[in-house]
């Protein structure tokens, strides 16, 4: 699959520090046709954060993690290696929950 079938709730894995899963949050259809994609790193350090949300096989990430939505960033087309799954719609919710507190914006 190519990155322009991108789409929001994806998950790709990225070179970022070291090859990571993250979750796409820009929207559809900008998420496959910008040259960057905002999106949230999936991390097993579990915190127990109210930014914090829980992911796992069902998601495409193979071991409990979470998607961390305090350190969002912009991930360049050119990183993402590969999908790996797609998050379940409550799973999504959850993130955009999650992401307006981390900016307080909820």
């Amino acid at each position: 699959m190519t990155t322009a079938a991108m789409r929001r709730g994806d998950v790709w894995l990225a070179r970022l520090d070291k090859i990571r899963p993250l979750v796409v949050l820009t929207r559809d259809p900008l998420a496959s046709i910008l040259n960057a994609v905002i999106a949230a790193p999936i991390t097993s350090t579990v915190r127990n954060l109210s930014t914090e949300v829980a992911v796992g096989p069902d998601d495409g990430v193979r071991v409990r993690s979470v998607a961390n939505l305090d350190n969002v960033q912009l991930v360049a087309r050119s990183r993402l290696v590969r999908r790996v799954g797609r998050v379940k719609p409550t799973t999504m919710r959850a993130i955009c929950e999650a992401l307006a507190t981390a900016v307080d914006c909820g």
